[in-house]
């Protein structure tokens, strides 16, 4: 068995002492709630992690030309992909497409001008959020607190786990191979944590049941 420090964190959604590392439901729509008091760039960072379950990271590189407005989507780098094939050789980078709502991408256009800043060609590469990562992590820190929503999932890896776990107990949950890909997941395996909560769904709605 690998030991605590080789064991990546995306790997669990418990800490080692039993507590929960994930956002659930209740708790992202306190979080979206909690915007209200946020400027509009700020507002549009939160919500982009909310709605894509990107890494902060990815969404602080985000760039003007990966925002796809017609196809409702957005294109992340995939940061935490092998950079090297198994000879070592450098692989080139690799990119995935998560759509969003339809309202958020004209939320996200109206904020920062995208349609118009594509048409002109113009400032394509230029990074939608000039932000830190201390930046990033106060400000979702910050919501979190301001929503009431205390502990270890309080993190922007948090609402990470709590879209991944969003998105195999909906009405219509997502195949895995689908969802390690909108996730940018390097193996599948990585993934699958995700899916003891298709066993506790299942759960709920038997005792539903009886009630």
């Amino acid at each position: 068995m690998p030991s605590e420090s080789t064991v990546s964190p995306e790997m669990r959604l418990f800490s080692p002492s039993g507590e929960r590392l994930y956002l659930n439901a209740d708790e992202r729509q306190r979080f979206l709630a909690a915007l209200d008091d946020e400027g509009p760039n700020d507002r549009m960072f939160c919500q982009l992690l909310h709605y894509t379950g990107c890494r902060p990271t990815e969404a602080r590189e985000l760039v003007i030309k990966r925002v796809l407005i017609d196809e409702q989507s957005i294109v992340f780098r995939s940061l935490k992909k092998r950079k090297t094939d198994s000879k070592g050789r450098i692989k080139q980078a690799q990119y995935r497409t998560v759509p969003v709502p339809p309202d958020f991408i004209e939320r996200l256009d109206l904020v920062f001008d995208v349609r118009a800043q594509q048409k002109r060609g113009k400032s394509l590469d230029k990074p939608l959020w000039a932000m830190s990562r201390v930046t990033a992590y106060r400000l979702v820190k910050r919501v979190m607190d301001r929503a009431g929503i205390t502990g270890k999932q309080a993190t922007g890896k948090g609402l990470r786990h709590g879209f991944g776990v969003a998105m195999m107990t909906g009405k219509k949950p997502l195949a895995l191979n689908l969802l390690s890909q909108i996730m940018g997941h390097s193996d599948t395996k990585i993934t699958e944590i995700y899916l003891q909560f298709v066993g506790a769904e299942k759960h709920s709605m038997v005792m539903e049941a009886w009630e």
